[in-house]
């Protein structure tokens, strides 16, 4: 009702759902339907700096950051071999890859 008087409209092919479920028989879950359209549920989705699995598993949140810094220390060797300082390469280090690791912790 309230998008029909604001004159909004969702796009229901950008929408996820995820669902939760810690009950020891989970049963299936009835999909939400916006207008007609059936949401897309997912097991797992990607927010800004986090990735939630619907068990709420770290598993695939700690691997994409270990992806992140492996991909940052290959630059980091890249520019060693340059022949970059090594007074650079450790402000690189501590902006780009403390940054990363440090974010999740404090977070």
């Amino acid at each position: 009702i309230c998008n029909l008087m604001s004159h909004l409209s969702l796009n229901v092919s950008k929408i996820k759902e995820i669902v939760i479920d810690f009950r020891k028989q989970s049963g299936t879950h009835i999909p939400v339907y916006i207008d007609t359209a059936e949401v897309r549920m997912v097991e797992r989705i990607r927010l800004p700096g986090v990735n939630i699995s619907s068990t709420l598993s770290l598993t695939n949140h700690i691997e994409t950051m270990a992806k992140k810094a492996h991909q940052l220390l290959h630059f980091l060797r890249r520019l060693r071999k340059f022949g970059t300082s090594l007074t650079t390469l450790n402000s690189i280090y501590r902006c780009a890859i403390e940054s990363i690791s440090m974010k999740q912790v404090n977070d």
